[in-house]
């Protein structure tokens, strides 16, 4: 989680911005350049990321390509606001081409009945569905050694920590 171009300009008493798919802003490659600082004695394996823009670039800011990636949309953010709404792949590959995102469906966010600004705002308790599946999924492929560049709903969803902007959390799904 980290400061994005949506969080810049958003005022809970105004209007959604209607910015989609919001890349990082100045502060938010500040925080990363922090992180890499604060993950550079951890031996890891790889990466789980989340395909938004904001997470692609956090990711190459705080590991280059000194480990693989994996795109992973079940860790996506909870949508919210129109910056929830995430880039069919295609756009995806062609701003990131060393990446691979043939696996995710042309809307791999939450798709579902839309609010008075056309978004469909995912239920609570699907985002703890699909934290709790996660969780499962690292458990029963025994994965560990891994980072995963994610959101503040889901890392709360899924450890029941609210995180800072790009704050670094060891999460143990066991």
């Amino acid at each position: 989680m980290l400061n994005q171009h949506f969080n810049a300009v958003y005022d809970p008493n105004k209007p959604d911005p209607m910015i989609f798919d919001a890349p990082i802003t100045a502060l938010g490659e500040s925080q990363a350049a922090q992180a890499r600082i604060e993950i550079s004695h951890l031996d890891l394996a790889d990466v789980i990321v989340s395909p938004f823009t904001r997470t692609l670039q956090t990711a190459h800011l705080i590991f280059g390509n000194r480990l693989p990636f994996q795109i992973n949309a079940t860790v996506r953010e909870q949508l919210c606001n129109s910056c929830d709404v995430g880039s069919p792949p295609h756009k995806l590959a062609r701003d990131y081409p060393h990446l691979d995102f043939d696996h995710l469906d042309d809307c791999w966010w939450h798709d579902g009945e839309k609010d008075h600004r056309g978004i469909s705002v995912e239920p609570h308790e699907t985002l703890q569905e699909r934290a709790d599946g996660f969780a499962e999924f690292l458990r029963r492929e025994g994965i560990h050694s891994t980072a995963i560049v994610t959101h503040g709903n889901f890392i709360r969803a899924l450890t029941g920590i609210q995180p800072k902007n790009c704050e670094v959390i060891k999460f143990d799904p066991h």
